[in-house]
């Protein structure tokens, strides 16, 4: 009786275990025996010396191997690609498994210790080998899937097609459709509502269930390799990075205080919309149907300023630019001479003889603009399709914003070179974006005829730039706390309707429902390749409150007087060396540390009080342009709620697995902390 009991006990035990991660062998000799931790400090200092060179050469090899895939896109380079990708995903563990076996707790020096959990704390080594490679495996998967999409065209009456062969087989021939460029436009041109739902629907009928399943595992896996990691589960994880305890309600505050901006720019869109589709399409005290936004997201609304605002007057910033003459070297030159205006260097002649600035006649090149630093000290290029317009113009200095920062911090380890978290790159760039593209700057260069008065900041011009800059930022702050609001939860709780609580937080935090009804079978989230590619994207909302912050320091240094949307620092000698300063030191400091130091001892925390006096003319205009809404913001009812609150065939079932799952994370989590 008492060896059946024990066979028994073993094979759930063996069970369990192997549902951990853990191998039985591990198991054996693993839970009874750990390593002792090493705290010597030689080793420490000699560890990091070989990591420093050993990393560079290998963010280099996997720099040249990804540019050269990126501007041509052949079979051979994309092999070559993905086995510099391998070798370095190798590597990293390696890494990880060597700094581990240090005891930090035990080593006094801050910058040791500091440089030492950059390389523990991130990353998916935890799992061991096999389990490592299936989730690079899962992620992969899902990458494919997703670029692989291809939609039919949209036709008027297409409902018909499919009881004709002869027409389903010549229309098929057509159904090539990418999301870039294809779907993409269409979301930003058409103002066809029916093609546009078309659209937005097709595409994550195509993305979204084929994922679904292997999403399931990524979040088994990922949280696997957090507890591994010493965390709760993948989303406190991905939270680390922030260096703030409390980080999951911080930026809950930081959005409440931003939301009631929102809504005013939230009713006066939807007005517009309103007066453009009518009743059928969304009520005008309602929520905004996701569709018809302008963003196959929703994400940002610059794309239907026509519908919401018919009679701008917005400066031809693009035709003036033709009109002077500007080719693609010139914008880039022009970017140049803004940064060496601040006393900052010129960009190397190693830039400007590998950089691509406009799309090449002969390969395939991924136009998406990037900024690349190749690991060396002394290469760095700008990848860009580089069109005559207003937009690739401040791009230019965006992406030229990111070599400065590369260059800035070459002094540093290689642990170090690269921000704190990753929000403060983008938060940098977009503040010299901010400068660039406004009205002052631009005609301060030649490029804005009209008379713009600094100390004015309530002409219409000055209005219709804050329109444009709201539409683009304030949605997304929405968008970018729903998506990772919505993984925490997912990492937490479990994948058990994951789809209704995407549209739940989508509705509370962006006033937005799905244009037709969405199931426990869709995967709407998965629609967003940051989500299943494992990217973090918490980082665009920490970047957005950042770039307001960084931009009002830059603004002070430089001794602005007037409302802060009209500053420009442009060949401020004192604004260019603290944000030299700032670069410099890469992440040798905590974000706490480098906020200090921006805003030059006034505070270490975010704040969004530069974004809220940014935009404080903006708003006092929006209150009057909706004194007659009957509700700033959105009521919701049954009707959108029951788009994608729907009670599965399942539900028992389903809720009887996440019991399991929860007992089974429990029972792991003790056993994988024993191995530790």
């Amino acid at each position: 009786m008492f060896r059946r009991l024990w066979k028994f006990y073993s094979l759930i035990l063996l069970i369990v275990i192997n549902s951990c991660g853990i191998s039985s062998a591990q198991f054996s000799t693993d839970l009874f025996y750990k390593e002792p931790a090493n705290d010597n400090l030689g080793d420490v200092v000699q560890f990091l010396r070989e990591y420093d060179r050993e990393a560079s050469d290998t963010c280099n090899r996997i720099a040249t191997a990804e540019w050269k895939y990126a501007t041509n896109a052949t079979d051979f380079n994309r092999r070559r690609m993905k086995e510099q990708q391998n070798l370095a995903s190798k590597f990293e563990c390696i890494s990880w498994r060597r700094a581990s076996r240090y005891d930090t707790s035990r080593i006094l020096e801050n910058n040791l210790r500091r440089q030492l959990d950059r390389i523990v704390y991130q990353g998916k080594c935890g799992l061991g080998d096999e389990k490592h490679l299936e989730i690079t495996h899962v992620i992969t998967m899902m990458k494919d899937n997703y670029n692989q999409v291809r939609v039919c065209p949209y036709r008027a009456g297409q409902t018909n097609l499919y009881s004709d062969g002869h027409n389903i087989t010549s229309y098929h021939a057509y159904c090539d459709l990418r999301l870039e460029p294809d779907l993409t436009s269409i979301m930003e041109r058409s103002r066809n509502e029916r093609e546009l739902k078309y659209a937005w629907t097709e595409f994550r009928e195509k993305v979204g269930p084929p994922n679904r399943n292997t999403f399931m595992r990524y979040i088994d896996l990922a949280n696997q390799a957090a507890v591994q990691h010493g965390f709760r589960d993948a989303g406190e994880q991905m939270r680390e990075v922030y260096e703030d305890p409390d980080f999951f309600f911080t930026v809950q505050d930081l959005w409440t205080q931003v939301q009631p901006l929102y809504k005013q720019l939230f009713s006066f869109v939807r007005k517009g919309l309103y007066i453009k589709y009518g009743d059928n399409v969304l009520r005008s005290d309602g929520p905004i149907p996701a569709h018809i936004l302008g963003n196959m997201w929703g994400q940002n609304w610059r794309n239907i300023i026509d519908i919401i605002k018919p009679h701008l007057e917005t400066p031809d910033i693009t035709g003036e630019m033709i009109k002077q003459g500007y080719t693609p070297t010139k914008i880039f030159q022009v970017a140049e001479e803004f940064f060496t205006s601040l006393g900052l260097p010129p960009m190397s002649p190693e830039f400007w003889r590998n950089s691509i600035i406009q799309k090449p006649n002969d390969v395939y090149t991924q136009c998406a603009a990037s900024a690349w630093d190749f690991c060396n000290l002394l290469d760095f290029r700008i990848k860009q399709c580089t069109q005559i317009s207003l937009e690739d113009f401040i791009n230019s200095h965006h992406e030229m914003t990111h070599i400065h920062y590369y260059m800035q911090y070459t002094t540093q380890p290689f642990i170090y070179r690269d921000s704190p978290n990753p929000a403060f790159h983008e938060a940098v760039a977009h503040a010299i974006a901010l400068n660039v593209g406004g009205p002052v700057h631009l005609q301060k260069i030649g490029l804005l005829s009209s008379p713009i008065s600094a100390s004015n900041g309530n002409s219409m011009i000055n209005i219709e730039y804050l329109l444009n800059v709201a539409l683009d930022k304030l949605p997304f702050m929405a968008f970018s706390l729903t998506v990772e609001k919505w993984r925490w939860y997912v990492f937490e709780k479990g994948p058990v309707g994951m789809n209704s609580r995407w549209w739940d937080l989508r509705l509370r935090f962006q006033g937005i429902i799905p244009p037709d009804v969405r199931t426990s079978q869709h995967f709407d989230a998965g629609a967003k390749y940051h989500v299943i590619s494992d990217q973090d994207y918490i980082k665009y909302f920490v970047a957005t409150i950042l770039q307001f912050q960084i931009y009002a320091e830059l603004c002070s240094a430089a001794n602005h007087i007037g409302p802060l949307h009209t500053c420009d620092f442009y060949r401020s000698r004192e604004a260019g060396r603290l944000l030299s300063d700032f670069m410099q030191r890469g992440a040798s400091l905590s974000s706490s540390q480098l906020i200090k130091l921006i805003t030059r001892g006034k505070t270490s925390r975010l704040s969004v009080d530069p974004l809220l006096e940014f935009f404080r003319p903006l708003e006092a205009w929006l209150e009057s342009q909706n004194r007659d809404e009957s509700i700033i913001g959105w009521s919701s009812n049954m009707d959108d709620v029951q788009l994608f609150q729907y009670i599965g065939f399942n539900h028992a079932t389903d809720n009887l697995n996440l019991r399991l799952n929860k007992l089974l994370t429990i029972i792991c989590s003790m056993l994988i902390l024993k191995l530790m």
